[in-house]
């Protein structure tokens, strides 16, 4: 719990202090970054009232934790650190840069130098403290390790990396390659640095999907069409903190004519949500998502992927999937109550219910399973299906597709609650979008604050103590997208008044 508070503590600190005019430290940022991300620490730092010298209590409880880890002189001169961040050397009123590159293998931190003498002494201290090595010269800069980290500097430009795949080792010529670029060299000679600098965003980022570790691109890869690789997916990303609300804002930033035409589609295949089956759901449900589509141009477009095709032309069981698709036209929406239960309904609008006839052509083929597969008349036009991944329970009523892991909500399918998400403060939005997606983080640390063992068994005693602490004034998360080339996702408090920043000071000072 210590090391989370340390932490939580210094970047506060860190929002305190700055002051040096644009230089040119950006030349160390890297051209080919899957992810690149600017900061305004300052403004984020008068926004949480840290501008105001009300920072003495912060201030107190870092200098007791660092009094607890480093020996005396480390200590002393974090002490002032936390007192004035300017000590370090750096300045925190340019923007500080943050970048990945493909497939999140290392990460790195550029900042401008303000003080050479002040950041030399830093490093001093923390080799005496065994933090780092000695600081080498090599390239025009000084450069230490830290673990797996590596950090250089000269008189102009800090820059760190760290290394998530290997040792520093692997890093240290790519380190030094990005302190020699010269002006035009790197990404700040781009367009897109444009975009991130002319940002009046706290936070600004620039992304694609090849940030996204190759482990887990295998399946988003099947979903895209052929002419379109990971890395064409761009993303210019703003994050802003305003009063009771966190607005991440996601727009599409590539040229690219094949994603276009993927956006595009998408729209063509997809209208505003009709909000049909918001009554459908209790108003404390724990999640809830919601799209209207066209079921037989959805499935047109996923088979343009030859992997998907095989799939849907070929599936485990014989289904007919592309008539259960094509029968699907209007709304279609996902919901569920509890976290801890786990049981789910989806709902979907249905022109007939002929589809099912294919799963009445399963039953020759099941019998020959042996019991492990097998299929159940439980109501009229509802079926319960038992396979390896459980029992499922699905079925039509008045052109209504309905499908749930839980026999309860099946026999409930269908009816409406008079306090539902159509009571929701985000429910007047939610028919002005193609998608969205809700998170009811109120109800949910409710619920986990209700059952201490789950809470404790997912995240451990402390490090849940620390969730529960900042995430206890949100309210909702919700995803809006009223066009697919750009999102909205907006993270709402309870306290309407407070900007969060100045929220999550005042949380800090209760550590």
């Amino acid at each position: 719990m210590k090391g989370w508070k340390t932490i939580g503590m210094v970047i506060a600190a860190c929002f305190m202090y700055a002051c040096s005019p644009h230089t040119e430290y950006t030349n160390a940022l890297p051209k080919d970054a899957s992810l690149m991300l600017s900061a305004d620490l300052q403004a984020m730092a008068l926004k949480g009232g840290l501008g105001n010298g009300n920072t003495q209590s912060i201030e107190e409880k870092i200098g007791g934790l660092i009094q607890e880890s480093l020996p005396d002189d480390a200590a002393r001169f974090a002490r002032q650190i936390v007192e004035d961040p300017s000590e370090t050397g750096l300045s925190f009123s340019d923007k500080v840069y943050v970048f990945a590159t493909p497939h999140a293998n290392a990460i790195g931190l550029v900042a401008k130098v303000k003080n050479e003498g002040k950041l030399e002494k830093m490093f001093n201290l923390l080799e005496e403290s065994h933090l780092c090595n000695t600081l080498t010269e090599e390239s025009g800069c000084r450069w230490t390790q830290m673990g797996n980290t590596l950090c250089a500097f000269n008189n102009g430009t800090f820059l760190a990396m760290h290394n998530r795949t290997g040792g520093a080792e692997n890093i240290k010529g790519t380190l030094l390659s990005l302190m020699r670029q010269q002006e035009g060299e790197g990404f700040a000679s781009s367009s897109d640095y444009s975009r991130l600098a002319s940002s009046d965003a706290d936070i600004c980022l620039l992304t694609d999907f090849s940030l996204i570790p190759d482990q887990w691109t295998t399946f988003l890869r099947m979903g895209l069409p052929a002419d379109i690789r990971l890395e064409d997916i761009r993303h210019l990303v703003n994050i802003r903190f305003e009063k009771g609300l966190i607005q991440i804002e996601a727009k599409d930033a590539t040229k690219n004519p094949a994603v276009q035409a993927f956006y595009q589609s998408m729209d063509k295949m997809t209208m505003p949500i009709q909000g049909k089956f918001m009554n459908a759901y209790p108003g404390k449900s724990m999640t809830w998502a919601g799209v209207n589509m066209d079921g037989k141009t959805i499935y047109n477009t996923l088979c343009q992927n030859p992997s998907i095709r095989q799939f849907m032309q070929n599936p485990p069981l014989p289904i007919d999937i592309e008539r259960i698709f094509a029968s699907i036209i209007g709304d279609v929406s996902i919901g569920m109550q509890s976290f801890l239960n786990g049981g789910w309904i989806a709902y979907a609008q249905v022109t007939n219910d002929q589809f099912l006839e294919t799963f009445e052509e399963l039953r020759p083929l099941l019998a020959m399973s042996g019991g492990q597969v097998a299929l159940y008349d439980t109501a009229p036009n509802q079926y319960a299906l038992k396979s390896y991944l459980g029992i499922h329970w699905f079925g039509v009523k008045n052109d209504v597709l309905y499908i749930t892991n839980r026999h309860t909500l099946a026999e409930e399918a269908g009816r409406t609650y008079g306090v539902s998400l159509d009571n929701r403060p985000w429910a007047s939005e939610a028919r002005k979008n193609r998608l969205i997606g809700v998170i009811n983080a109120a109800s949910l640390m409710d619920e986990m604050r209700e059952n201490p063992y789950a809470a404790h068994t997912l995240a451990g005693k402390e490090t849940w103590k620390l969730i529960d602490l900042l995430t206890g004034g949100c309210e909702d998360i919700v995803l809006n997208a009223q066009e697919w080339e750009k999102f909205t996702l907006d993270i709402q408090m309870k306290d309407k008044r407070a900007n969060v920043l100045e929220t999550l000071v005042k949380t800090l000072e209760k550590l």
